[in-house]
């Protein structure tokens, strides 16, 4: 300890900054313990690693990539280990966790396995549980992660700086991220700013896997833009700083209230950790009655797409987002541009609290292929919503494919048909068809005779994870209305109908991006344009001669925007609608009668 003193009088005559001095000392507190240290050698470490110091000033925050897999048995021996000595250090230290997909089942890992394998690819990782400190391992997560490795990497210093502003945006459903990135040193090659974000805690009641563990921290769920990350080598001069913003929906969020975001640079040619940063997002209320719409779906099942038939029960997952709490809204709805249907929700919802609400049954003129639900909160507590920015909802669902009701059903089994079976059932609940295990794989065909304005659903059950068989349905002309593969373990599904669409111009038009109801009209038209962004267009209406009858500047948002226009000045004929954009002109024809 002599020495220490002595070495410490001479650092302190230095006039060296204070948090220079301190980072010194405990470096040489750390390696004091070093057997048959002389004070020469000692000195010539300190003094070696006081340069590293001077020549980028930047504090370290070090980086830490965890690998593991909620089936992994030795994963759920290491990780209560290793994740005390991270939370003792958790503010010298950006986490993130991959999941990965071996060597069992885990769900986390199924919500974004693409981003998981690319950075399994980058280190090479071969075996769970595996962690990198700023990239680099010691060979086991033990080894790698202590108080000691932890203190020295982050006591060496950065030739960067990066700051995080998270926003969240006024839908509540996603968030801008701001990416400040200074440099203060020196450096060489093609640094990478990647930006991530996660879920800080994610808590099961029961175990997602084998392995026993209910409890995961700082897990992945989306590289932003990409794995492949920003490249920063055009901030080249010390003191030079640029910000990057990037936005992440929320996408398969456990508990979106523990959503945190992470930065770091890294050298791709030496895989070197330059500087990371980690933030949570903060959620603050609005003054006032304000609520959400955070998901929304047509077929009353939330990621479900197909609707069959002309009738549905709609289902929206609405957010308190303001200060009050929500006793009652007032919804309205309706199915590709018909009349609105009104319900009225009653409770009690309290700040950041959610809840799902069933909306009564609303029939439709179906569409063959895409349709359009637009939901929209009007009234919160009797006023209206002082933030009406994400109180509508506009989305695209699609029929069920339909056939005639003399129609065919084949089955083509798989390698191993002895492990597949289907049934169908009709929307009463009652087995029309139904045959395997299969004896081989040879294709099997059964006619169907079926009922008008009906559906059906396909049940196929394979118990092997390999493709392992096809079903097809033909209708009464031999031609293929659908197919469907059927791959991995469990049971796939697949709905049919017997109705009849409504098809021809209103239909081609619900397709595009532009499209006009009632058409034809004779008074009062609605406009649907459907944005990319928030932008300022023009529309024009333009008649058979070329002549522009009406143009009118319009102020557009992100998603469907519907733009009412009277029409009873223009005589009777075809006109043409064309909405001027930045990408071009988008144009579709107007019947007036």
């Amino acid at each position: 300890m002599i020495i220490l003193v002595k070495i410490n009088i001479h650092i302190i005559k230095l006039q060296l900054p204070r948090y220079l001095i301190d980072k010194l000392s405990l470096f040489l507190q750390l390696n004091l313990t070093i057997p048959i240290m002389k004070k020469s050698l000692l000195l010539l470490f300190a003094f070696a690693f006081l340069a590293n110091l001077l020549y980028a000033q930047s504090q370290r925050k070090v980086l830490i990539e965890h690998f593991t897999q909620a089936s992994c048995a030795p994963c759920a021996g290491i990780n209560p280990v290793i994740t005390p000595i991270i939370q003792r250090n958790v503010d010298k230290v950006t986490k993130i966790t991959h999941q990965v997909s071996w060597p069992g089942v885990d769900p986390m890992n199924k919500d974004n396995p693409g981003d998981v394998q690319n950075r399994v690819n980058y280190y090479g990782v071969t075996g769970v549980p595996d962690v990198f400190l700023d990239a680099y391992s010691s060979g086991t997560p033990t080894a790698t992660i202590t108080d000691a490795t932890i203190l020295n990497a982050y006591y060496v210093t950065s030739p960067y700086e990066i700051s995080i502003v998270n926003t969240v945006l006024p839908d509540f459903n996603s968030i801008e991220i701001e990416v400040t990135v200074k440099l203060t040193g020196t450096v060489t090659g093609n640094p990478m700013l990647r930006v991530a974000a996660l879920e800080k805690i994610i808590t099961w009641t029961t175990p997602p896997g084998s392995n026993g563990e209910k409890l995961f921290h700082h897990v992945l769920k989306k590289y932003i833009p990409n794995t492949t990350g920003t490249n920063i080598s055009e901030i080249n001069q010390i003191g030079q700083s640029k910000s990057y913003k990037f936005t992440y929906k929320f996408d398969k969020l456990y508990n979106f209230k523990n959503l945190e975001t992470a930065a770091f640079i890294q050298n791709d040619a030496t895989r070197e950790v330059y500087q990371s940063e980690n933030k949570s997002v903060v959620f603050t209320p609005s003054p006032g009655d304000d609520a959400a719409i955070k998901l929304s779906n047509a077929t009353g099942v939330f990621g479900d797409t197909i609707v069959c038939g002309n009738s549905t029960t709609p289902i929206l997952k609405v957010l308190n987002t303001g200060n009050k709490s929500i006793t009652s809204m007032d919804i309205i709805y309706s199915v590709n541009g018909g009349p609105n249907s009104n319900y009225k929700w009653t409770g009690k919802l309290d700040y950041l609290k959610e809840t799902d609400i069933s909306l009564p049954g609303i029939s439709f003129p179906a569409l063959k292929g895409s349709n359009q639900l637009n939901l929209e909160i009007v009234y919160v507590n009797g006023v209206s919503d002082i933030n009406n920015i994400n109180n509508v909802s506009n989305l695209t669902f699609y029929s069920a494919p339909a056939t005639t009701t003399t129609s065919k059903f084949e089955m083509k089994p798989g390698a191993q048909p002895s492990l597949l079976t289907f049934v169908i059932y009709d929307d009463q609940n009652k087995i029309i068809l139904n045959d395997g295990p299969f004896t081989s794989n040879a294709t099997k065909t059964y006619d169907l005779n079926l009922e008008q304005d009906k559906c059906y659903r396909v049940y196929a059950t394979n118990n092997t994870a390999s493709l392992n068989g096809t079903f097809k349905v033909y209708d009464n002309q031999n031609v293929q209305i659908f197919q469907q593969r059927v791959i991995g373990v469990g049971t796939v599904k697949r709905d049919f109908s017997t109705y009849n669409f409504v098809t021809g111009t209103n239909e081609e038009e619900l397709n595009s991006e532009l499209s006009i109801y009632p058409n034809p009209a004779s008074q009062d038209i609605t406009i649907n344009y459907i944005a990319d962004q928030s932008e300022i267009n023009s529309i024009q209406l333009v008649n058979l001669d070329g002549k522009t009858v009406l143009s009118k500047e319009l102020k557009l948002n992100s998603g469907l925007n519907k733009i009412n226009l009277d029409i009873q000045f223009l005589s009777e004929g075809i006109y043409f609608v064309n909405m001027k954009t930045d990408k071009g002109i988008k144009t579709t024809k107007l019947i007036v009668r």
